[in-house]
């Protein structure tokens, strides 16, 4: 593996062109390129090869989002497909409609907050920074296939009656995309669905019981919305969120933002922001908020911690007020966190407020735990519907589909996750500007 030490840039990390990577590929053969890479990272440990973004990027994307006008993503009359389709308040039944974002904006957060999500692992399976910087040469050369396969565009040749490979490179996007089919990813939530939310609420004041990678915080900064209160127990995401705060203050004009840091009298950590917004963030978990405090809600939207998926600061400072560690058994996590944290958010709601939970059912060791349904019996007279907030489906074997046909009628579904809606004010119409653009002339 002496030759990769030849195309090693600073951070250790192996680049090669299109031609030295073919070349080498049919040289030495895939396989053996592909051990001694992984050899060669296991050894050296380079510098994880994280998305590059700019500050100035993010000022774009910032600026963007603020101005555009989220009505465009609202789709109604259209045909989901959920993960279950057996909920017992389903789409079909009740669905209001579907928030059809892309991922055009996710920059904006994702500065602050990549390189933790890459690093946070799920129940059984390792994330892509874990593996790079601890996993073993075999963990590593798992992930390194699809360099070969599929992500660089390589196909098979013949030259001079041989057989070679054509097409691909070893660049940082290499690395990024074949650990990404190859190790768990903690979900980026996108900035834009989070000012969706807010925009079709008239939201003045929000709350957000879970901070999780800061991107409800930024769909906050960049809607109408003037105060926020979250919380997050993980001290590094805390600390990022004040890095986020002070940017976002600066995109508005105030380069200097008055933040103080305290500690309540119940020992609870928060910071406040005292900008052209008012954002106050605890640093606990949604258990431990002063509930008696949190008043006058407008719009209360999260996405809650699943108690058996990702494995948030695992190993860190203060792990043991992750909801993971402190409700590690399902029927616990439900009934201490979950629910309780539901129903004090809703009661923390104004007169004409609205909560807005984004969760499907978590399935453990093919056991499936029904806490959609749970959460709508729990509230309901106060539900209002669900609705749908579209992903990308991901690719499947080809193995199970009967035709490239059958393929791309599964891939072209839309399909969501279930953001299950309560309310005190039912006649709001959140999808009233997606009617109206398809009224009858």
């Amino acid at each position: 593996m002496d030759y990769l030490y030849k195309y090693a840039n600073e951070n250790k990390l192996p680049i090669m062109d299109q031609i030295t990577f073919e070349r080498y590929t049919n040289k030495i053969g895939k396989e053996q390129f592909r051990l001694d890479l992984s050899e060669y990272i296991a050894k050296e440990r380079p510098v994880f090869p994280l998305k590059h973004i700019t500050l100035e990027e993010v000022r774009k994307d910032f600026y963007e989002l603020q101005k555009f006008d989220t009505g465009k993503y609202l789709k109604v009359d259209i045909d989901v497909m959920e993960k279950y389709d057996d909920y017992k308040y389903n789409y079909k039944q009740y669905g209001l409609g579907v928030i059809d974002a892309p991922s055009t904006f996710n920059s904006i957060s994702n500065l602050f907050q990549q390189e933790l999500r890459l690093n946070c692992s799920s129940y059984g399976f390792k994330a892509p920074i874990d593996v790079w910087r601890n996993g073993t040469a075999k963990d590593i050369w798992k992930c390194l296939g699809p360099i070969w396969r599929g992500i660089n565009g390589m196909k098979k040749v013949i030259i001079d009656g041989k057989e070679e490979l054509m097409g691909g490179e070893l660049s940082e996007s290499s690395y990024i995309s074949a650990f990404r089919l190859g190790t768990y990813i903690a979900t980026q939530f996108k900035p834009n669905v989070a000012k969706t939310i807010y925009d079709i609420t008239n939201a003045n004041t929000v709350l957000d019981t879970s901070c999780g990678w800061g991107d409800r915080l930024a769909g906050f900064y960049t809607s109408n919305a003037r105060q926020y209160t979250g919380c997050d127990p993980n001290p590094n995401t805390y600390a990022n969120y004040m890095e986020q705060v002070v940017e976002y203050e600066e995109f508005l004009g105030n380069p200097e933002p008055t933040i103080y840091e305290r500690v309540d009298n119940q020992g609870r950590n928060y910071f406040e922001c005292m900008g052209k917004k008012y954002v106050r963030i605890y640093r606990c978990g949604a258990e431990n908020l002063p509930w008696d405090e949190i008043k006058d809600i407008d719009c209360a939207f999260t996405s809650p911690p699943y108690f058996s998926t990702e494995e948030y600061n695992k190993g860190g400072e203060s792990e043991e007020d992750q909801s993971w560690f402190k409700f590690n058994q399902y029927e616990k996590w439900r009934d201490d966190f979950y629910l309780p944290v539901s129903k004090n958010s809703f009661k923390s709601l104004s007169s004409k407020g609205h909560m807005f939970i984004n969760i499907m059912d978590p399935k453990v060791k093919n056991n499936r735990y029904r806490s959609c349904d749970e959460l709508v019996d729990s509230l309901k007279e106060h539900f209002v519907g669900q609705i749908g907030m579209r992903i990308m489906q991901r690719p499947k074997s080809d193995k199970l589909f009967e035709s490239e046909e059958a393929k791309q009628e599964f891939m072209n579904k839309t399909y969501i996750e279930n953001v299950w809606c309560f309310s005190k004010n039912k006649s709001l119409d959140y999808f009233r500007e997606a009617r109206s653009s398809v009224l009858p002339i």
